[in-house]
């Protein structure tokens, strides 16, 4: 039910004010975006998703506020809460040239400059210093001089890793004897 808008960019959280404004948590690097919404859909845990109006749309101490078509009350916003607000994956804000979504490259095979195969890419975690790979059992920071190439359209992440950083792998063994 309403499989193209499947692009999450929050969570209701809870009712705000008493006219029917739901308070969301922002759950994308894109805050502003908000205040441009015309729709989305909004997928609560115990029923189907509804796709909504947005009325007006502001900013509030770091979570959205949204004023959905419909939505009058308190009781009326929450019976919103826990839904994930979603928008089309085509209303995605447009990256720049070497920036990628996660959901865009989880699942890439990630091999090394010399053709080895790290294994796939399962997780991202986020730090201030930067972000890093989950490969299996290596964590791989996501920096320029690491990782040399992504390319989504063969699914690859290639890197140049320093000495170290990934698990060795144990040396065939030799069958001479």
């Amino acid at each position: 039910m309403l499989p193209e808008w499947d692009w999450t960019i929050g969570e209701v959280v809870a009712p705000f004010g008493r006219r029917g404004e739901v308070k969301v948590r922002i759950l994308t690097d894109f805050p502003e975006r908000f205040a441009e919404l015309k729709r989305v859909c909004l997928r609560p845990k115990m029923r189907g998703p509804a796709l909504m109006e947005v009325q007006a749309a502001r900013l509030h101490k770091g979570q959205a506020l949204l004023k959905l078509a419909g939505v009058e009350s308190i009781d009326d916003a929450e019976l919103w809460r826990g839904s994930i607000v979603q928008v089309r994956r085509g209303d995605a804000v447009p990256l720049q040239d070497d920036s990628h979504y996660i959901d865009d490259i989880v699942g890439m095979e990630v091999w090394t400059v010399q053709g080895r195969l790290v294994g796939a890419l399962s997780d991202v975690l986020h730090y201030p210093a930067q972000d890093l790979l989950v490969v299996g059992d290596a964590l791989i920071p996501a920096v320029r001089p690491i990782v040399v190439e992504v390319d989504q359209a063969r699914r690859r992440i290639v890197i140049d890793p320093p000495e170290g950083l990934l698990p060795e792998v144990p040396a065939p063994c030799d069958s001479t004897s």
